[in-house]
């Protein structure tokens, strides 16, 4: 009688189905242990999540801080040039030449703003991010050999194509890999590097000024700058966590270190899952009025931001300083203002509350261009720049904050940022309109527009705190908000695949 051999592969099979049991199990406790609430999580694990944290904050924070930070001193370069003679050599002291260089940047950074954003996912970070670098410091570095004004005007035009993606797209970066109310302390983080860079580039415009005396060396330098960083970048940019878990490029991250931190955002979000990007979602996301209220807000701190990085070194030589003091003396309100924009990140962040935060700076940043316009003591004038520095630029990191923690799903959170950032091209177009050559020394025009800005965003954060107490209280009511799914449904579908695994496992 023969014996009795088992079929082929019958015991591969199982073996299989038992893999894919333990796996369901794996996967279904991991989801339990992401919808946690966040008091129940062991005193152990949330040791290891913090010293996980503190590894993305080191990967992530500085790179792209600098990255940006450099960006940023490109953009903002023309102020240091127009005083250092460009305003002579180029005949931009004709009519309002200055301000036509200011505006054009913004129309095309307004225009591309959406479509940068909403391609990040689908090019990549590394990718995206560095091309776009890349071409930006060969167009600051085409600005310094520029013989006549029209010239510049046409190199800002394409830098505003280049740099329209990067702030929304560190901004959706950044609050990928962090908890809703660990998200502003590292925006500002990430955004006190451009404020450290922005303070250095008037001593860096110092030292060029000393060494030539006109703009075209500082061009130059400044474009080099730009594409020596973005091949830095290219090493060390990382990509969002989950595309990092699931594409086996983890950038010197184990795989639990990813599975901890998408845990943590899941936990605290549950918008961890990557979305399919479509047309009817963009439609549906761009008629919110949420998202433009938060757009509104944005721009509301981006023009006195503009007003003062554009404005700054021509208020200070108005006051009779010559052009080497005036860069050093710029220095000085953005450093300072770095200790209060980390300060505001941390309160706001340990409170739970952004709008007294944004209030508080919209108050601190009137008095400060008050001051700047209608003192006539020059150390007072001095000291409202200080302040309106440092209110404007903290409600920056506040306002992103505010907007990111207050929307679920990928696709509203990208959307939401490209129009927020999309506004702050509409901030700029105001300050670079409103600041007019011909009321030098004190520009009233601009500063009253500007308090009206601050006095707007008031009345915003009294409309938005009135929606989200009436949101909260639906939300208290059981009803869904933003269109969120329930989240135990993941759970639900687990289940049900348990079940079919464990019943093949017993019949075969």
């Amino acid at each position: 009688m023969a014996p009795n051999i088992p079929a082929p592969g019958t015991s591969i099979e199982k073996e299989r189905a038992v893999e894919e049991q333990e796996s369901v199990f794996a996967e279904k406790a991991q989801i339990q242990l992401s919808q946690m609430p966040e008091g129940e999580i062991a005193d152990e694990r949330r040791r290891a999540e913090a010293k996980i944290i503190r590894k993305v904050d080191l990967r992530l924070i500085p790179i792209l801080g600098l990255l940006y930070s450099v960006s940023g001193l490109d953009r903002v370069n023309l102020a240091s040039a127009h005083v250092s003679g460009m305003n002579v050599d180029l005949r931009f002291d004709i009519g309002h030449r200055y301000s036509i260089a200011l505006l054009v940047f913004f129309i095309t950074y307004f225009l591309f703003e959406l479509p940068s954003t909403l391609s990040l996912r689908a090019v990549g970070p590394k990718l995206q991010l560095n091309f776009f670098w890349f071409r930006l410091g060969c167009c600051v570095a085409r600005d310094g050999f520029a013989r006549g004004w029209r010239m510049i005007v046409v190199c800002r035009m394409l830098m505003g194509v280049f740099e329209a993606g990067f702030f929304p797209c560190c901004v959706v970066l950044l609050s990928s890999w962090y908890q809703r109310y660990k998200v502003q302390q590292r925006i500002a983080l990430w955004y006190m590097v451009n404020l450290f860079v922005l303070g250095f580039g008037n001593i860096l415009a110092y030292v060029l000024v000393k060494l030539n005396g006109t703009h075209g060396i500082e061009g130059c330098v400044e474009g080099a700058l730009t594409i020596g960083v973005t091949l830095i970048g290219l090493f060390l940019i990382l990509l969002f966590p989950d595309q990092m878990l699931a594409s086996g490029k983890r950038h010197g991250f184990t795989q639990q270190e990813l599975q901890v931190v998408l845990d943590r955002v899941e936990r605290d979000r549950g918008d961890t899952l990557p979305e399919k990007l479509t047309a009817a979602k963009i439609r549906t996301c761009c008629l919110n009025w949420e998202l433009w209220v938060y757009g509104l807000m944005f721009m509301c701190c981006a023009a006195p931001v503009y007003a003062f990085a554009y404005f700054i070194q021509i208020i200070l030589e108005t006051m009779g300083f010559k052009t080497a003091v005036v860069l050093l003396l710029c220095a000085r309100p953005y450093l300072l203002s770095m200790i209060w924009v980390y300060v505001v990140a941390c309160s706001a962040d340990r409170s739970h509350m952004r709008m007294p935060c944004i209030a508080v700076n919209a108050a601190i940043t009137v008095t400060g261009l008050l001051l700047t316009a209608f003192c006539k003591n020059n150390g007072v004038r001095y000291l409202g720049v200080f302040l309106g520095v440092s209110g404007a630029n903290a409600n920056l990191p506040t306002i992103i904050a505010f907007q990111s923690n207050n929307v679920r799903s990928n696709t509203r959170r990208s959307v939401g940022g490209a129009i927020q950032i999309m506004f702050s091209a509409v901030g700029g177009i105001y300050a670079s309109c409103t600041f007019m050559q011909a009321e030098y020394p004190y520009c009233r025009t601009g500063i009253w527009c500007s308090v009206a800005t601050q006095l707007l965003m008031l009345l915003l954060v009294a409309l938005m705190w009135w929606h989200l107490k009436r949101q909260n209280k639906v939300d208290d009511e059981g009803m869904v908000i933003q269109d969120d799914p329930k989240l135990d449904t993941r759970i639900e579908i687990l289940e049900h695949r348990l079940l079919v695994v464990s019943a093949n496992t017993l019949l075969g």
